[in-house]
């Protein structure tokens, strides 16, 4: 398999690696590889919308605009996005609370790569993960409510029921849960700011494991406060990049949160 191009961001900088370790890194990769395993598991076991808000931190030169909605009208500027103020306004991002999204994971290693497409829809609490076969149909699907977890097959009548323990929705669709950003050492967030991804406007953040050499940046759109764009990097080399677009904010078919059996994972009261 040929070597794929890579899309970055237009002004993405390389991460800075003099820093110190990071243990929230650590456990994200270690939570991202029990969702896998979770989800390879089940896969055997089965036979055959409202606007984000952003507040900005005093002293950021916005004091004007201490909360900023689609409706204010006022354009973020990389000034008001820095190393030292982006966790408090990541921690002001609400997601909605119904949207779908399509979700892209490539893997890169030895020159090789492999995409893996999902999409991902919320509503009522539950947030449910379709993932497509090689021709682009409905194959499988997972989604976590509350602490309950759910899988089935698009073919067939089996499907698996069980605790989420410690994986989460992100984990499923393997999107890494950016409102960790928040608990990070600010020492080890070694770039932030204001960028363009795909015409969106982006928060974007990197944080730097110094000792695995490893580097995660985020893109969170500045609109909708979900998730952009990921990059997964080791020194200068892309592992993995996450990619989250199609977005829409109305609320999903409540025909997609039903199971073989004809059991709905939304509220009885759902129409």
């Amino acid at each position: 398999m040929t070597e794929k191009p890579t899309e970055q961001p237009e002004t993405q900088a390389a991460p800075n690696k003099s820093v110190k370790k990071i243990t929230p890194r650590r456990a994200a990769w270690v939570v991202f590889l029990a969702a896998i395993a979770l989800a390879v598991f089940c896969a055997a076991a089965l036979p055959g919308s409202s606007s984000a808000g952003i507040v900005l931190p005093e002293g950021s030169g916005a004091d004007m605009h201490d909360v900023i909605t689609e409706q204010t009208q006022y354009q973020l500027t990389s000034a008001d996005i820095t190393k030292e103020n982006v966790q408090q306004v990541v921690a002001s991002l609400a997601r909605p609370e119904s949207y779908s999204a399509s979700v892209t994971n490539t893997l890169y290693w030895n020159g090789a790569w492999k995409e893996i497409h999902a999409m991902q829809y919320v509503r009522d609490g539950v947030c449910l993960t379709e993932y497509d076969d090689a021709d682009g149909t409905a194959e499988r699907f997972e989604a976590v409510k509350g602490g309950s977890y759910f899988a089935w097959q698009r073919t067939g009548s089996a499907q698996y029921t069980g605790a989420t323990g410690t994986v989460t929705s992100d984990d499923l669709s393997m999107i890494p849960t950016y409102e960790t950003l928040v608990a990070e050492d600010p020492q080890e967030i070694t770039e932030a700011g204001l960028r363009t991804v795909g015409g969106v406007s982006c928060i974007y953040a990197t944080v730097t494991d110094a000792e695995t050499g490893y580097s995660l940046t985020y893109w969170i759109s500045a609109v909708s406060g979900l998730l952009i764009q990921a990059d997964y990097t080791r020194g200068s080399e892309l592992v993995r990049s996450v990619v989250v677009d199609e977005m829409e904010q109305e609320q999903p078919s409540a025909s997609l949160f039903v199971m073989p059996d004809g059991t709905s994972l939304l509220p009885e009261d759902t129409e």
